[in-house]
């Protein structure tokens, strides 16, 4: 018995040192190209992303990692690809994804949409069912179903993740990837029929040349109504009436035969021209690029909103995402209303995305480099975080106006856009520009220079002429001689600096000043003292130096302000 074992022994040990065949050593180079490939992804999400482990903490990296690394030599390629996008998935973060590329797909013949709210068909192999509602899918009702494409969605909100599951779900490979489906088994969908009874449909997978076979059937519009997405055009601009002007802007890029700044000429010509009371500027399908290109078009809008009053509408929905999603909280910044559905784009991003590309798969990384806190930066950003920019009027498609080729958002506007304004928000912090605005307004809209040193201070915004009178007056001064943090919220003492400037301004004679209220820091100390003696705080509104007001207590203190009596 020991001398077999010897043998058997000495055998293993001759077979290891062996020349391995061509099968196994083509199996030992793919699976060391695919360590490769495994480890230079994670080293390029640590090395480029500004936190990569915000969301999801280091070890569940480091977790998914060795998982990822026991299978390298037995999983076909699809799953190591889909391997690696799950890794990048744990970041969290829209921005920072994997291009997928599979050797081959299979699909399955139907396509989902939102409508609405509702996940509806929109591509099947039977067009009686185009168009009805989805109430489950893989035998999990839509929100579990999305939930799992966690896993592999690079999403920082809700509302990105519906879309990611929208261009995905009909994959086999990756529904089987997700334990959706078994391989090779088709998939089920509940639907809701007319009358309101469930109808439960079936799927098999089918090779990607047989797919527009076996699903020729597309929920069509009858028509398209005339601000339908222009996919060929950066932007363009048509009046809708006598009263609305429309702009659709699609990519935040320059069109190299009409650059920006000769459109936004353009733009300006037609509307002095016209007798135009509102316009609508379109970001629906608006996915990004550089947020600074559209900034000639808002100074134009800016200047006719002081001139002639033209109410102003950004629209934004599910697409708009990235710099587009800046530029819609930027429209809020100067005064307009936001309209439409939420953004799959979130407020405060990880954005800034460079590229690498893996040296074996040759798939492309793209990785966010920065933090792009827009709350800091613009006071329509303080309600959100990392989450969907929210319109303020908001109106989804509906399925009747999507079919017959009508815009239900644009066709809302046109008949109750005069009866639209911004909500009053009065709990908000009150923000360093908004009280300079308020104080401003109360004094009449004195002119102020067109020039302002401060380079934090958007012009298009509704503060920026605020601001500039302000610094030209003495009224209020700069965190540095370049920065006024308009978006900062305002504190007590900070306030009473503003209000006792605004006061001298006004020449109301500063009172006989007492003690300053309790913890006020010495450069407030004798403003706060002069609120108090003025009498504007007030027994439900005490001051405490280091709390932040709200935008009613700024205006409450702005109007006493404007009710003290001046020589």
């Amino acid at each position: 018995m020991k001398h077999g074992t010897r043998l058997a022994a000495a055998a293993l040990a001759a077979a290891l040192i062996l020349p391995l065949g061509p099968a196994a050593r083509a199996a030992g180079a793919e699976a060391a190209a695919r360590q490769e490939d495994l480890e230079f992804l994670y080293s390029a999400l640590k090395e480029g992303h500004p936190d990569l482990f915000a969301v999801t903490p280091e070890e569940a990296f480091e977790t998914k990692k060795a998982e990822i690394e026991a299978r390298l030599a037995g999983e076909s390629q699809t799953q190591f690809v889909l391997d690696l996008q799950s890794l990048t998935a744990l970041a969290g973060d829209s921005h920072t994804t994997l291009s997928l590329r599979f050797d081959e797909a299979r699909y399955y013949p139907f396509e989902l949409d939102r409508c609405g709210g509702d996940w509806i068909l929109v591509r099947s192999g039977r067009e009686e069912d185009l168009g009805l509602r989805v109430t489950a899918a893989a035998g999990l009702p839509m929100e579990e179903f999305c939930r799992r494409f966690q896993a592999l969605a690079s999403a920082d909100n809700g509302v990105k993740l519906a879309r990611q599951v929208k261009y995905t779900c009909y994959v086999a490979e990756i529904l089987e990837y997700l334990g959706l489906a078994e391989p090779g088994a088709p998939v089920a969908l509940t639907l809701e029929g007319p009358d309101g009874a469930e109808i439960q449909r079936t799927y098999a997978p089918t090779a990607a040349e047989d797919y527009p076979q076996a699903a020729p059937f597309r929920l069509e519009a009858e028509q398209a109504a005339p601000t339908a997405y222009d996919r060929d055009r950066a932007y363009f601009a048509l009046p809708l009436g006598a009263e609305t002007y429309y702009i659709q802007y699609n990519r935040c890029r320059e069109d190299p035969e009409l650059p920006m700044e000769d459109f936004a000429g353009q733009v300006a010509a037609e509307l002095e021209e016209g007798t135009y009371t509102q316009v609508l500027l379109d970001l629906r399908n608006n996915g990004g690029g550089s947020d600074g290109v559209i900034v000639p078009l808002l100074l134009v809008l800016r200047e006719a909103m002081d001139r002639d009053g033209l109410r102003l509408f950004g629209l934004i929905g599910e697409t708009t995402f990235s710099s587009a999603l800046i530029n819609a909280v930027e429209i809020r910044e100067m005064g307009g209303v936001l309209a439409g559905s939420p953004t799959s784009g979130s407020v405060d991003h990880f954005g800034a995305v460079r590229s690498v590309k893996l040296p074996n798969t040759g798939l492309t990384l793209g990785c966010s480099s920065k933090y792009i806190a827009v709350d800091s930066l613009l006071e329509a950003g303080i309600p959100y975080g990392v989450e969907s920019l929210r319109p303020d009027i908001p109106v989804d498609q509906t399925l009747a106006d999507r079919l017959a080729g009508r815009d239900t958002l644009v066709d809302f506007l046109l008949a109750e856009g005069s009866a639209c304004a911004l909500p009053e928000e009065a709990d908000l912090p009150l923000t360093r520009g908004r009280l300079v605005w308020l104080l401003w307004q109360g004094a009449g809209c004195p002119a102020a220079g067109a020039e302002s040193a401060f380079r934090d201070v958007m012009p298009f915004a509704y503060y920026a002429a605020a601001v500039r009178w302000a610094e030209e007056e003495g009224v209020a001064a700069g965190v540095t001689p370049q920065r006024f943090q308009p978006a900062r919220p305002v504190t007590w003492q900070e306030a009473a600096v503003l209000i006792a400037r605004f006061a001298a301004w006004r020449g109301v004679q500063p009172p006989e000043t007492g003690t300053p209220p309790e913890g006020t820091a010495p450069w407030a100390a004798r403003a706060a003292a002069q609120l108090e003696a003025w009498g504007l705080t007030a027994e439900e509104a005490p001051f405490r130096p280091h709390d932040t007001l709200t935008r009613a207590g700024g205006r409450a203190l702005a109007e006493g302000a404007l009710a003290l009596p001046a020589d």
